[in-house]
């Protein structure tokens, strides 16, 4: 049976828990009619979960009885953070909720020359990271960075381990290069949709990024994004 996952900072030493986030009871009693008897699985977004039963739900408060803790061994063996041009709003969304899927550990949205839409919503795309990641059975939400210039985005990358710079035309993406390194961790740079600017591929060389690509088709920015993710999470599997 699978059982309706929820991440957020639980405790999950306590036995009872007591649940009383407003947003969530009213999610679980109004929404998925779960009641007492309802069993659910809880993470505490570091790595950690367990099955839960409801032993009671009002309006006010939810207590559960917590079953043994378990460790969540499904992410993915290299963390990768993707750092991807804004998009238009429902696109950059969709980026969110796909690349969390395909196994994103941070989104970091940059701002390019091409970028046309800078009027992100911090909240709603934490709120998309959060049900993706509840979806796809994952440990932890992603982390959504604020917008960065592209310069200051290349710079904040180093501290990620390897960096690609996905551009239409370079030698396919070899996840050997990764296993090579060592690393454990990656950053993926996906443009706007119009393109990276000819100066920014330049600087990217010069910042010493893998330039790659993902093979002969024009790929829309949000595509790519979540190929690349996936592509570059898998590097270890």
């Amino acid at each position: 049976m699978r059982f309706h996952r929820f991440i957020g900072n639980f405790d999950l030493s306590k036995k009872p828990a007591r649940i009383t986030d407003k947003e969530i009871l009213a999610q679980w009693k109004n929404v998925l009619r779960l009641k007492a008897g309802s069993q659910i699985i809880l993470a505490d977004g570091k790595r950690n979960e367990a099955v839960a039963e409801i032993k009671r739900l009002t309006k006010d408060f939810a207590e559960l009885e917590i079953a043994a803790v378990t460790k969540n061994e499904k992410e993915p063996a290299i963390e990768v953070f993707l750092y991807c041009a804004v998009l238009k709003k429902e696109n950059f969304e969709l980026t969110v909720q796909k690349a969390t899927e395909a196994g994103a550990a941070g989104i970091i949205p940059i701002i390019t020359r091409h970028t046309v839409k800078l009027n992100l919503n911090h909240d709603r795309l934490l709120k998309i990271a959060k049900e993706a990641a509840e979806q796809s059975g994952r440990a932890i939400i992603p982390m959504i960075h604020r917008p960065l210039a592209y310069e200051e985005a290349i710079r904040h990358a180093k501290e990620y381990g390897v960096p690609f710079f996905f551009e239409i035309g370079a030698a396919p993406f070899d996840p050997k290069r990764l296993q090579d390194s060592g690393e454990k961790s990656a950053a993926v740079f996906i443009g706007p949709e119009g393109g990276w600017d000819e100066e920014e591929v330049k600087m990217a060389r010069i910042y010493d990024l893998k330039v790659v690509g993902l093979g002969g088709l024009t790929l829309r920015s949000e595509t790519a994004a979540i190929i690349a993710t996936w592509a570059v999470a898998s590097a270890q599997s």
